[in-house]
């Protein structure tokens, strides 16, 4: 295996890393701060990577995005307990280039209807979508099957519509 540099690493996993950290933690600056701290820590952490095959080194940056991500809302419960009330988190509008044809209300709907689903249905659909991953590679990383992924994309799917033409879909 080539030895990679942590810059190629970025470039081609770093898209990845960042909607996997907003489908956690739905706000951009903090899944923006997840993406920095992943590769930061790929830094520190060179040399086993460099071992690594691709479906490891991604499946290893996954899992410390998410992993970074339930920390920190697990500091953050923490920290409410014993504070006040917290301030309202303002929602983002984060834009990628393919999305810019988008008209800001249709994105905003369709946001807030991913947004809406269970973290397990909303999971699949960032990776899928906003990573463009595959479904292998999502099964991959989830230690779950092809088909699992397959039928969790359809609930979503059949979730998201439901929630854009104004029903709700529970169960």
């Amino acid at each position: 295996m080539a030895i990679r540099d942590l810059e190629s690493v970025y470039a081609a996993y770093s898209r990845m890393v960042y909607w996997a950290a907003y489908g956690v933690l739905k706000n951009e600056a903090d899944a923006m701060d997840v993406c920095q701290n992943v590769f930061l820590r790929a830094m520190k952490h060179e040399k086993k990577l460099e071992t690594m095959d691709d479906s490891q080194l991604k499946s290893w940056l996954y899992r410390v995005a998410v992993n970074l991500c339930l920390d920190g809302k697990r500091k953050a419960k923490h920290e409410l307990l014993q504070d006040e009330l917290p301030e309202t988190a303002v929602s983002s509008s984060y834009e990628l280039p393919e999305a810019a044809a988008v008209d800001a209300e249709t994105k905003r709907l369709l946001m807030e209807a991913v947004e809406a689903l269970p973290d397990i249905y909303r999971e699949t659909v960032m990776l899928h979508f906003f990573s463009e991953l595959k479904y292998d590679e999502i099964a991959a990383l989830k230690g779950v099957s092809e088909g699992t992924v397959k039928s969790r994309m359809s609930r979503a799917k059949e979730r998201l519509l439901a929630h854009l033409k104004g029903g709700e879909l529970h169960g």
